[in-house]
């Protein structure tokens, strides 16, 4: 049976009055002489016939049902699938660098603080900023890895924007004894910078992954060989800040006193703590660091994404 024009017109009336101006089914009622119940099932007729159309619109690039599959599998605040053309390490790091500054636009308010740490993604997300997110930038762990990919970087192209006070770590990630990095917290510069560390609201992260090896803080100098090999075999298979993590979500604490880095309880303090990470390769690290609930939010791309959800 087909609808004729005038049926038509009235049920179009009826649907714009609800949906486009916003009028309540016994206002519509008693405009037209109508009751609210024949309005209802006017209202029912309109999505029937195809009059009124819904459509769901996500953000573009980014896979609407695998992000919350992810915030409901892990029991995320935050979830973002970014959709890229392939699966590498490259494509991932420029695809979820774009995604997070887009990101920050939602999550900083005027008055929040945002932490960082170091990491490639971090760096495109960084540059790819076109206003500042923050007027505070502190950096939650030391240097790790080529200079190019350091958290000082980060924090160097943040506060390029006028009004942002930085708050650098000018320390290695790692130190080669305690006594070295007590001495290294004693400096005035690192010193300030760690006490801001309780005043972070927002803190965005790198995932470093250990099995597969895919890891700045692995390569630093001051770990060595024999370091290496005894944090792999305590079950080590991701870092975040400096935190060691396994499978099981276990933090594994061996050479914490060595690094220049915010610690778990003050890491947890931190009420939006969001993991950037992706790429082959990853999908182990960003499980354990979901396990160990280190964070509240998850941004990476919808091949990672699958691999996690897949188990």
């Amino acid at each position: 049976m087909t609808i004729g024009p005038l049926s038509t017109v009235q049920l179009a009336h009826v649907a714009r009055e609800h949906y486009v101006k916003g009028k309540s089914r016994v206002e519509i009622a008693e405009e037209t002489g109508l009751s609210r119940f024949k309005v209802g099932r006017m209202l029912e007729e309109a999505v029937e016939k195809g009059i009124i159309r819904f459509e769901i619109v996500s953000s573009p690039g980014v896979d609407l049902d695998l992000s919350m599959q992810l915030k409901q599998r892990f029991g995320l605040d935050h979830a973002i699938a970014v959709e890229v053309p392939v699966d590498s390490d490259a494509e991932a790091q420029q695809s979820l660098g774009a995604a997070a500054a887009r990101l920050l636009d939602e999550l900083i308010g005027p008055e929040d603080v945002l932490g960082l740490t170091s990491g490639r993604t971090l760096n495109v997300m960084a540059r790819a900023l076109t206003r500042a997110p923050s007027k505070q930038v502190v950096q939650m762990a030391g240097i790790a890895g080529p200079i190019q990919e350091t958290g000082l970087e980060v924090i160097r192209s943040l506060s390029a924007f006028p009004g942002v006070t930085p708050w650098p770590l000018y320390g290695s990630l790692v130190m080669s004894d305690p006594q070295a990095a007590e001495g290294m917290l004693r400096q005035p510069d690192v010193r300030a910078t760690v006490e801001r560390f309780d005043a972070v609201t927002v803190a965005l992260c790198a995932v470093g992954s250990w099995q597969p090896a895919n890891s700045l803080m692995m390569v630093n100098p001051a770990l060595t060989q024999q370091d290496r090999e005894s944090l792999l075999a305590r079950g080590v298979v991701a870092e975040v800040a400096a935190m060691l993590v396994t499978d099981s979500g276990e933090l594994i604490p061996d050479i914490e006193e060595r690094c220049i880095a915010i610690r778990e309880p003050a890491f947890r303090r931190i009420g939006t703590r969001i993991a950037i990470a992706g790429g082959p390769g990853k999908a182990r690290a960003i499980r354990a660091v979901l396990t160990a609930a280190l964070v509240t939010g998850l941004v990476t791309d919808v091949f990672t994404a699958r691999r996690l959800l897949s188990t």
